[in-house]
C-alpha cells in the first residue's frame, strides 16, 4: 500500500496535481511544524465560467472519528467542460476532519458532471472517486443518482452560489 505522501508524488508526477512553494525574497521557509496548511481552497476566480459552488465535509474513519490532517486531492474540469491546471489542487483536513473548497460545477465532460476527489492519510487506505450531482440529465437513475449531492442556492455578495456537502469515510489499513 503506498503512503499519502507516495501518492502525492506519483499524481505530482502524472501532472493530476501541481505543488508550487513561494517564500517571500530574503525570508527562509518555515518548517513543516511551523507550517499550518490550508483547509480551504478556492478554484473559482471572478469571471470564471460556470456556476460557483461551495463543496463542504468531513473525513472520517469507519468508527466515525474524525480524521485531522487528511490530504484532500481535487481535479475537475472548469465551467465549460475543459480541464486545465486551475481547477486541481489539494488542502488538509481541520482538526475536526472538515475541509471546504469554492470552484464551479464542471461542465460536461464525455458524461456525467464531476469533481474528482481523493483523500488520503497516513494508516488508512487512499480514497478515490468522484462527487456526482442530482439534477445532472445524463446521471444514470439507477445507481449514479444514488450517490449524487444536492445542491442547495444561497445569494452571497449579490451572487448565486450553490451549496453542497460531500463526506468521506477512510478504511483504516488492513481492515477487510
Amino acid at each position: 500500500m503506498l503512503s499519502s505522501s507516495r501518492i502525492f508524488t506519483f499524481l505530482a508526477a502524472l501532472g493530476v496535481i501541481t505543488v508550487a512553494a513561494l517564500t517571500p525574497a530574503g525570508s527562509q521557509a518555515a518548517s513543516s511544524s511551523e507550517v499550518s496548511p490550508p483547509t480551504s481552497l478556492n478554484l473559482w476566480r471572478p469571471g470564471d465560467s460556470g456556476q460557483p459552488v461551495r463543496i463542504s465535509g468531513w473525513v472520517r474513519s469507519t468508527t466515525g472519528k474524525p480524521i485531522p490532517g487528511a490530504t484532500i486531492y481535487i481535479r475537475q474540469a472548469d465551467g465549460t467542460g475543459t480541464y486545465t491546471p486551475e481547477y486541481q489542487g489539494s488542502l488538509i483536513t481541520g482538526k475536526d476532519g472538515s475541509y471546504r473548497f469554492s470552484t464551479v460545477v464542471p461542465g460536461q465532460y464525455y458524461g456525467i458532471k464531476h469533481i474528482h476527489i481523493g483523500a488520503a492519510h497516513d494508516g488508512y487506505e487512499y480514497l478515490e472517486t468522484e462527487i456526482l450531482f442530482k439534477g445532472d440529465p445524463n446521471l444514470d437513475p439507477g445507481s449514479d443518482s444514488t450517490f449524487a449531492i444536492h445542491l442547495e442556492e444561497a445569494t452571497v455578495n449579490d451572487k448565486t452560489v450553490l451549496f453542497g456537502r460531500f463526506d468521506m469515510i477512510l478504511r483504516p489499513l488492513g481492515s477487510d
